[in-house]
Order: C-alpha cells, then structure tokens, then sequence
C-alpha cells in the first residue's frame, strides 16, 4: 500500500494511474507467455515432441486434424490449412510479443510527455515563488512537489520499465522459446502431411477378391459348377463347369 501511495505522490495522479495500468497489463501478457513458453524446451539439441492433447497448444489439434483430411480426400487446398495454422498460433504467441512491445514504445511516450508537463508545474511555481519572495528552499520544496517529482521519476520510471522488458522480450527464455515453437510446428505439419499420404498409398483390398470360390452341386452328380465371384470391373457372375 505504500507503494501505492508513494507512486501517487511522486508521479501524480495522472501518471501514476497509467503506470500501474501498465504494470498490470504487462504483468499479465507475462504470465499469459511464460504459460505457454515454458513448455517449449530450449535446449542446444532439438527434441521433437508433437504439440498434442494436454499441452497449452491442444487448440492447434482439430486444425492438424483438417490438414490430415484434406491430404487424404484431395479436395481442398492443403496450403491454406498450414496457413490458417500458422495464423492460428502467431495470433496465440506472437500477439502477446508485439503488445509488450507496444507497451514499451507507449511508456516511453508517456514517460517524455510527464517530463514536459512536469517541468511546466516546477517552472511556474519557480518563477510564481521567486516573483512573490519566497526563500530560495521552499521555492526549491514547492517547485518538487508540484511537477520537478513527476517529471524525474515519469522519465526514470518508463527508462527502467522499457529497458527490463526489452531485455525479458529478447531474452533465451522468451525469443528462444518462441522460435523452437515455430521450428516444431513446421516438423508436426510435416509429420501430418507424411502420415495422410500413406494412408493414400496403402492398397485397398476388396473382399470379392478375397473370398474363394462356392462350388454347387448340380442335377447331374457327374458335373460340379464353381462360382466365382464377379471381378471388380463389374462383369457378371462366371460359371465354370467341370466334370468330375
């Protein structure tokens, strides 16, 4: 709670409400990222393991689902499939980077912009304090607390939050585990592509072709008639006859 209130006095009310806003807001895209990094190994040697059931990317199975369906049937485009997945998963991972980064290019705005109005609030009660007479320590106290505090402390504040999350950003961590994701990605589309076209190569055996000839027992016991059932031309039922 202290903290609170020093940030208030210190940045102003105005500020010191959009640095917490921020704060907050960066502090959740962090927690959101760490959630779904920290699956991701990130070690020197590459471990292929699929994005399945029971990880933060299970969102990604019906997609890889509908890329297997289109492989298999040839009726769709199996391009945009792998688009719409890779769209999918940038919209999930890569939104998160580009907000951070926003964050920090807007911090830095306002950190420049509580500069300037608090230099104008010290400035006007300098010269208000020396035009009246005021001792030289409280014109330096009253300049402090009405604009000299915010404009320091919005400045030193976006400096230090910009610098911490530019470094988290491009981190081992975070940069590093992102482009592991994509890496894996690319290996599990391929994975996908390669099991459906197998299952378009693998013969089809037809259960006419399997089943052996029904031999019938004719009026006349000297003959037997074999049946053999129909090819898969569509010809008719072939009746041989052979005499015993």
């Amino acid at each position: 709670m202290e903290f609170f209130r020093w940030l208030l006095n210190n940045f102003g009310l105005f500020f010191g409400g959009i640095f917490m806003t921020y704060l907050y807001l960066i502090i959740r895209r962090l927690t959101t990222l760490y959630d779904l990094l920290r699956q991701v190994s990130n070690e020197d040697e590459l471990q292929f393991e699929p994005l399945s059931h029971g990880t933060p990317f299970d969102f990604l199975e019906p997609l890889f689902l509908k890329l297997k369906q289109t492989v298999v049937s040839g009726s769709g485009r199996p391009d945009e499939v792998i688009e719409a997945i890779s769209s999918e998963l940038d919209r999930r991972v890569s939104a998160h980077f580009t907000a951070l980064s926003g964050y920090v290019n807007t911090l830095i705005l306002f950190g420049f912009a509580g500069t300037i109005f608090g230099s104008i609030g010290a400035f006007n009660e300098m010269f208000q304090g020396l035009a009246d007479g005021t001792p030289a320590a409280k014109v330096f106290v009253g300049s402090w607390n009405n604009g000299l505090a915010t404009a320091l402390y919005t400045s030193l504040g976006a400096a230090v939050i910009g610098g911490m999350l530019t470094t988290m950003i491009n981190s081992r961590f975070m940069m590093g585990r992102a482009k592991r994701l994509e890496t894996i990605l690319n290996l599990q589309i391929d994975t996908v592509i390669k099991e459906a076209q197998m299952i378009i190569k693998k013969p089809i055996v037809s259960v006419s072709d399997t089943k052996p000839p029904v031999t019938a027992i004719p009026d006349d016991p000297k003959e037997t008639i074999q049946i053999r059932p129909a090819q898969n031309n569509g010809d008719r039922l072939k009746w041989s006859y052979c005499e015993n």
